[in-house]
């Protein structure tokens, strides 16, 4: 190849395997390497950053009830005024479905209006007990401030019901969490019709045998997925992930599934890639680094 440079002779230079891996030189070359980059870089998909249309890669597949390829999820119904009731599949699936609540409300908060107003997270001592108490370290890592976090401890779950309530109708709060069992299906009316009324999103963590709550606008179960390896080492844990599958929604059809994977460093929620293609992905690797050495 020859190259033209600023005193105007020309001087050969090597051919990169950047520029023949991309087709050659020539025009559009550069505009090729832009969308190699932005494949790799696989913008995720968040409420607060969304692709610009045209430019985004398609997004990977995921799990679906009907074993076809799924659209996003409609994640946005969790940030309307209304109480979401958010079910763990499976008793040791409750930690995953309180990862997925806190990186609902550090969506809600970064779209909110109520750019100072705090958030309200009510816990029974049970629920500490059982899973621990808050822990400011993780909530950055879903990008939660918790300066931001008003943190209430009740003994019974009516003392938790009760402060939701009256944290919906004090109209000073940006959004709720409630991590307790509601028994009685009245109460999970009246906090659904204070939600609505307060405009505000109040994510409900029940248990996992509890029954569907009357009142909820949405409702959600969620399980533990197996995470890709980890960028920098495989033996480091990987991006949360989880199953979604939508049990209620208003004008939706319940029953379909998603698999999506926080962001730590975007904090968001992106579709993550089919379990194969993980392994396939690992197999590579290794393979590679095999051949490394």
């Amino acid at each position: 190849m020859r190259n033209r440079v600023p005193d105007g002779d020309r001087r050969s230079c090597v051919l990169s395997a950047g520029i023949e891996k991309a087709g050659g030189p020539g025009e559009g070359l550069i505009e090729r390497l832009r969308t190699e980059i932005r494949a790799i870089e696989r913008v995720p998909v968040t409420f607060g950053h969304p692709p610009v249309p045209g430019t985004a890669p398609r997004p990977p597949a995921c799990s679906s009830t009907g074993g076809e390829q799924a659209e996003a999820p409609p994640l946005h119904t969790l940030t309307e005024a209304g109480l979401h009731e958010l079910k763990p599949a499976s008793h040791g699936d409750t930690p995953a479905a309180l990862g997925f609540a806190l990186g609902m409300l550090s969506l809600t908060l970064r779209g909110s209006a109520a750019e100072t107003a705090p958030l309200l997270w009510c816990l029974t001592e049970s629920a500490i007990q059982e899973w621990g108490a808050p822990y400011a370290p993780g909530l950055l890592g879903f990008g939660l401030d918790p300066e931001r976090l008003l943190i209430v401890k009740t003994q019974r779950p009516k003392e938790a019901a009760w402060v939701l309530e009256e944290g919906l109708k004090s109209g000073a709060l940006a959004a709720l969490l409630g991590q307790t069992e509601i028994k009685q299906p009245v109460m999970a009316r009246r906090l659904g019709l204070a939600a609505k009324s307060g405009g505000l999103p109040c994510l409900l963590l029940s248990d996992h045998g509890q029954g569907g709550l009357p009142g909820t606008l949405t409702r959600w179960r969620i399980e533990t997925a197996a995470s890709r390896e980890a960028k920098l080492d495989a033996k480091a844990p990987g991006l949360c992930t989880f199953h979604l599958t939508l049990e209620r929604a208003p004008s939706l059809p319940p029953g379909r599934s998603w698999t999506m994977e926080w962001d730590d460093e975007a904090y968001g929620f992106r579709l993550a890639p089919p379990l194969a293609d993980r392994e396939a992905e690992a197999g590579a690797a290794q393979r590679s680094s095999a051949g490394a050495s």
